[in-house]
């Protein structure tokens, strides 16, 4: 077995996204991945919001999808 000494990273951009809920444009590192799911859902908001909290993987983005839950029950 051949083994690289290439290491392998994933795709990381920083974007900017707009946020309806909060009224804001936020510019956030994101995978390609996460990217692609972004635009699968229609929105950042729903991204967030419709996300479970075991696949978001940061603290920001619980920080963020607690903000949105708040402002949705009290704008």
């Amino acid at each position: 077995m051949k083994y690289s000494l290439i290491t392998m990273k994933p795709n990381i951009m920083r974007r900017t996204f707009f946020s309806q809920i909060l009224g804001m444009n936020l510019r956030i590192w994101v995978s390609m991945k996460a990217r692609r799911t972004i635009m699968k859902r229609g929105s950042f908001d729903n991204y967030i919001t419709r996300t479970k909290p075991e696949q978001i993987d940061s603290k920001f983005g619980l920080y963020l999808r607690e903000l949105m839950k708040r402002k949705q029950k009290n704008p």
